[in-house]
């Protein structure tokens, strides 16, 4: 079951990183909005939550910071209340 959300990895409300499914990069919204529109539209479609591989969207406008959403998995780390994107990369770092 999905759960449908914009949840923080870097502060309150919205996604801020994103990794493609294609090659596993992982991207900042910044760096991703930086990217020319061809590269954007080859990796749009293939971008997932860094935790459970939900499916993310990137989301940009001239009236909206860039940033990514996801559909995120009922299990993922990110949107369990306990946890935060600090919490998650530190047990990332250790292999947990």
């Amino acid at each position: 079951m999905a759960v449908r959300t914009s949840v923080s990895n870097t502060r309150g409300g919205t996604l801020y990183m994103a990794k493609s499914i294609l090659d596993g990069t992982e991207w900042t919204a910044t760096e991703f909005a930086g990217l020319l529109p061809e590269e954007q539209n080859a990796t749009r479609q293939e971008l997932a939550c860094l935790s459970c591989d939900g499916r993310a969207v990137f989301r940009a406008g001239q009236q909206r910071q860039p940033s990514f959403a996801a559909r995120h998995r009922q299990d993922c780390r990110l949107v369990a209340r306990p946890w935060s994107a600090f919490r998650f990369l530190a047990e990332a770092g250790r292999g947990t």
